[in-house]
């Protein structure tokens, strides 16, 4: 099994796997020549000693490191058809070293196919004296393994392992690049900005079906027939038949474009498999939902085409902090994506049968959204999370109410209506999560009046999350709408969210809680929080998550909820520049309802103040230096 030197033909495969394992994770540097590399690279392997001893002079792909003494093996082919020779070969190689007493193989990988037709990839798990296949949902996972994963994985070598229902997602680095590699690859072809995301939504849509589908046609027309007629399969699957026209693709009408349009379908399709987004539809994790919010955010030009989206941890808090339930009516009336949706979803499903389950996803959810691009998008998502068969409108929501049948027999629809809604008078929804658009010129519908219309549809007693930019709460221009709003609903709590959380959109924004229809009381305590850090840091003109940095929100989510819930005030300490839970100032004219108003202010320490006298100095001194020349002339 001795090797020569890669064939310039599976120079793809070696460049591939460098390039995969680096956004999962991995340090793709020589160990040997590196204290912190993970990865031998082909004959590098060669100058391990144990490993040399096994081998002699064959060599993977890669052999990467997961604990001391514990190796993973990749071996890949040039061709697709390879991908049993690819997993035999990296079988034979672990075996050899299974042979040894110093070292072991706990997890083979083999890849085949290169940069034209794609890549295929089976990977698989020793235990119990046998290899195994690693799935993940009941699926063969068939992507290369992030660091997380394969350490998740190695836990599993006991006598229960059978599946992997909560293996770690991927790196945000690795969504961010199939992000912006899909959106070069339809750039390319000429797609339109505004026309992206649908072509997305088709892709997708398409590898959830289980039609047959063979992306190297050769007819560009044949290949989008095929593909549309996949995703009609699905839509009328979940009984969405409607919703074809937002969905399907459609080809270029020049006969000269098919050609690139066939190829960016074909590229996509590969990217998308990178992913692991047909495995992982199913998991805790909003794998699609992810997908699209880097997509959307840093490979479409959101800003451009006026899509702001909600960050998953951001869905989550507000879903756990009102607590949903089963038997909850949940509505998000600009729903986008549908992010609080599924975080809905996914919450229910920790507390709830499947009976309850399937219930609430088919009859309980409720999402708006006037964005005919978007709501593909968030029809795709609610498919891939359950049946689909959920009261997703597509439209404004001020012509869309959501009323209980005329039978009252508890089974909810939302109608349009050929007027503005002004009044529900048979409401149902118990809860509300929602992050209207931001009125960014004139003319367009006031954050307020997405407040107002939500708050009409719901029940008294109702709870309701909105994220509104900090002006709407401070500026005298919105103080009768602030005093109408009190007058009729209680204010639970207010929170500063990140300056750059919706980063390339700059604007500040606060997450509300409402109680509907219960007049605000001025002896109660309100929470007041800023939650401006989150986990996360900008780096490169992106949001990824950090360690490093504390996080806020996360830290007050348990306390804000049993505050809410469950009267928790006596327990709650204050903390200057953090929180403070008490009552609005009654005598606040402008009724400025933001944290800043009333959280008390950190009185610096005599440490603190000579640090910063002594910043002050050097950056006097500094400026000095560098300007003094400018001066001296």
């Amino acid at each position: 099994m001795n090797k020569k030197l890669p064939k310039s033909t599976e120079v793809d495969v070696y460049e591939y796997i460098t390039k995969e394992l680096t956004l999962l994770g991995w340090n793709v540097k020589n160990p040997l020549r590196n204290d912190n590399g993970e990865v031998y690279k082909q004959n590098e392997c060669l100058h391990n000693k144990d490993i040399k001893e096994c081998l002699k002079l064959d060599r993977p792909e890669a052999i990467v490191i997961l604990e001391e003494n514990i190796f993973w093996i990749i071996e890949g082919k040039r061709d697709k058809n390879k991908i049993d020779t690819a997993i035999s070969e990296a079988k034979i190689y672990a075996e050899k070293i299974n042979k040894s007493k110093k070292i072991k193989s706990l997890i083979i990988s083999g890849i085949a196919g290169n940069n034209d037709d794609g890549f295929i990839i089976e990977n698989q798990f020793f235990r119990n004296e046998s290899w195994e296949s690693i799935l993940f949902n009941d699926n063969k996972k068939n992507t290369l393994l992030s660091k997380k994963q394969a350490q998740y994985i190695l836990k599993y070598s006991d006598n229960n392992y059978k599946d992997l229902p909560d293996l770690p997602d991927l790196p945000e680095e690795k969504y961010i690049a199939a992000a912006e590699e899909i959106n070069e690859i339809l750039h390319d072809a000429g797609i339109n900005k505004n026309k992206r995301a649908r072509f997305i939504a088709g892709i997708i849509l398409s590898l959830a079906s289980d039609f047959k589908m063979d992306i190297n046609q050769s007819n560009a027309c044949s290949l989008v027939e095929t593909i549309n007629t996949s995703i009609k399969e699905k839509l009328r699957e979940a009984k969405k038949d409607n919703f074809l026209n937002f969905i399907k693709l459609e080809l270029p009408s020049s006969d000269e474009n098919h050609t690139k349009y066939k190829n960016a379908i074909k590229k996509t399709y590969n990217q998308l498999q990178t992913l692991d987004i047909k495995n992982a539809m199913n998991s805790g994790n909003d794998v699609l939902g992810t997908f699209y919010e880097k997509f959307l955010k840093y490979g479409n030009g959101a800003k451009e085409i006026g899509i702001v989206l909600t960050p998953r941890h951001v869905t989550n808090f507000a879903v756990k902090v009102l607590n949903i339930k089963n038997n909850d009516y949940v509505l998000d009336p600009t729903c986008g994506t549908g992010g609080f949706l599924v975080s809905a979803l996914d919450y229910v499903k920790k507390t709830s049968n499947k009976n309850q389950i399937d219930n609430f996803k088919k009859n309980n959810l409720f999402g708006i959204e006037e964005d005919d691009e978007v709501i593909a998008l968030a029809l795709v998502n609610m498919i891939f999370r359950g049946d689909g068969r959920h009261k997703i409108k597509e439209g404004s929501c001020f012509y869309v109410s959501i009323d209980k049948d005329e039978n009252n027999s508890g089974i909810v629809n939302p109608y349009k209506k050929d007027n503005k809604v002004q009044e529900n008078k048979n409401p149902s929804i118990t809860k509300v999560l929602m992050n209207p658009p931001f009125a960014l010129k004139k003319g367009d519908e006031k954050e307020s009046h997405f407040i107002e219309y939500a708050l009409s549809q719901m029940i008294d007693g109702g709870l309701l999350f909105a994220i509104i930019p900090i002006s709407v709460l401070v500026e005298n221009s919105g103080k009768n709408w602030r005093k109408n709003l009190l007058d009729n609903n209680t204010l639970l709590a207010s929170i500063t969210l990140p300056d750059d959380l919706f980063y390339p959109v700059s604007v500040g924004t606060i997450g509300l809680f409402i109680k509907k229809g219960i007049s605000h009381d001025y002896s109660k305590n309100v929470y007041f929080a800023r939650a401006i850090l989150d986990g996360f840091r900008k780096k490169k003109g992106k949001r990824l998550k950090n360690l490093k940095v504390k996080d806020i929100i996360s830290e007050i989510t348990d306390e804000l909820q049993g505050f809410i819930h469950f009267n928790t005030d006596s327990t709650i300490v204050n903390i200057p520049e953090i929180k403070k839970i008490c009552p609005l100032d009654i005598n606040d004219k402008n009724l400025d309802l933001s944290p800043e108003n009333y959280i008390d202010s950190k009185i610096p320490t005599i440490n603190e103040i000579q640090q910063g006298v002594d910043e002050l100095i050097r950056e006097n001194i500094a400026f000095n230096i560098r300007f003094s020349h400018k001066f001296t002339k």
